[in-house]
């Protein structure tokens, strides 16, 4: 697209990929992925990561304490990104398709 406006992107408007950030990261962001979602299961609303998991996660991948602090700062506000970012998308296909969703006739 830049090419075709013959215009260069800010370095602003550049989305990050995972490849972008720190290795510590980088882990987190493994680790959030291998935690199981839970879901409502009468609206399918998205309940969030079950975080039972982390401690067994922890000691497999032999993290450090530092690791495991930054773990528990970091995977909420990962978990808070996605449940609103999976909760606009569920409006906006209701919005679009019409429907009701259960429970609201």
């Amino acid at each position: 697209m830049c090419e075709m406006l013959n215009s260069e992107p800010l370095e602003e408007e550049i989305p990050y990929e995972r490849g972008d950030l720190t290795y510590d990261t980088q882990l987190i962001f493994n680790l959030y992925d291998k935690l199981p979602a839970k879901w409502e299961g009468f609206s399918g609303q998205y309940l969030g990561k079950d975080l039972t998991l982390l401690d067994s996660l922890f000691k497999i991948y032999k993290l450090e304490k530092y690791e495991i602090y930054y773990a528990w700062d970091i995977i909420p506000i990962i978990d808070s990104i996605v449940a609103e970012d999976i909760a606009k998308k569920i409006k906006s296909k209701t919005k679009n398709s019409g429907d009701v969703p259960s429970g609201s006739h």
